[in-house]
This record gives C-alpha cells, structure tokens and sequence, in this order.
C-alpha cells in the first residue's frame, strides 16, 4: 500500500523512537547547559526588550532614551512581540524564559530538518540530518543568545518544509488536505521570517 511521507516520517519517529528520544534529551542537555553558564544577553538584546517593556507598558512602540519614551523603527516588531509576549507571562526582563522557550524552537528545528531530508532522500538521510542539526554548535549558541537568529531560523526551515509538502516533494500519494494548506502555512512562515529579519 502506497503511504505518504507524513505517515512514513511518523512511521520513522515511532520506529525509531529510542534514537529520537536520546538525541532529543542529549541536545535539549547541551542547549539548556549553554542557557545556565553561558547564556548570552548583549546591547542587542537589552534594545529588543527596551522595545518589547515599552510596548507592554505604554502601548507605544519605543526605545527610552534618557528617560523619554520615542517611537523608532530601528527594529522589525517580530522579536519585541516575541519578548513581550514572554515578558508579559514571566515577568519583564525575563531572559532566562525567553532563552528556554528558544531551545524548544530550537529542537522544532531539528525536527522539521529532519523532516526536509526524509523528503529529500532517505528515512536514514533524515536520521543523520536531525543528529547533525541536534549538535551543531551554531544553532545550539543561537538558541543561548537573546537574538532573532533562533527563531529567523525556525521559520525559515519552517516556510521550506511548507514549500516541499506545496510542491508534492516526497509525497508518494496525493495528500488528503486541500494543496493550498500548505502555501498558505509557508506564506505565514515567511512573514514570521520577515517580520524578525528582512535579511
């Protein structure tokens, strides 16, 4: 019987569910190590949460400078809503949160990776892709830093898997769901992206 990628990716993960499960906790371990002792708050990152506590409080979106609120458009609004939204759960100023929520970002990467080489190749490609995306070392520092790199990276990876299922790429029977569902969930993603970084 002919199955679709989605049920053989499934299939993959329930198969394989003991090397999933492993690689999952031993990278949730290394980005959850890097957010305790090396968490990474710059100027960057005080400038989205001047905006994001501006935004919260006043309902204006600025930067306070010497003590005066003013509007800018110095940053998109993707990461100061991002902030807000955590701030106004955890409590202002809770970078600690907002690095944590990233490393779940973060490992939602590694998973739809994985899903882009299962789709692209091979169940073993998507293995080895989501072992390699688990460890590296860039996109684990980037889920520790208080940037948009975690999340620019998520929709984009996002916005590609959305493409792929739109093109039918790895599709062995024609899918159950309308095939505009998932341009429309690409288009979306690609907003994300944009509204964190143009670039």
């Amino acid at each position: 019987m002919i199955r679709s990628v989605r049920a053989l990716g499934r299939e993959l993960v329930q198969n394989q569910a003991r090397f999933f499960l492993v690689v999952s906790l031993a990278a949730l371990g290394l980005r959850i190590l890097l957010v305790l002792y090396f968490p990474a708050v710059s100027d960057d990152s005080r400038f989205y949460a001047d905006i994001a506590q501006n935004w919260l409080r006043h309902g204006v979106y600025a930067i306070t400078n010497s003590g005066v609120i003013t509007p800018t458009l110095a940053r998109l609004p993707g990461y100061p809503a991002f902030l807000a939204a955590i701030f106004a759960v955890f409590g202002a100023g809770n970078f600690r949160a907002v690095l944590l929520l990233q490393v779940l970002f973060d490992l939602a990467t590694c998973f739809l990776i994985a899903d882009l080489a299962s789709r692209l190749f091979s169940p073993r490609a998507a293995k080895a892709a989501f072992l390699l995306a688990a460890f590296c070392p860039f996109l684990a520092n980037y889920a520790a830093a208080a940037l948009t790199e975690t999340l620019e990276i998520f929709f984009t990876t996002l916005a590609l898997d959305f493409a792929f299922r739109g093109l039918g790429i790895g599709d062995l029977e024609t899918p159950a769901a309308p095939r505009y569902l998932p341009w429309l969930g690409c288009g979306l993603a690609i907003g994300g992206a944009i509204l964190l970084r143009p670039d």
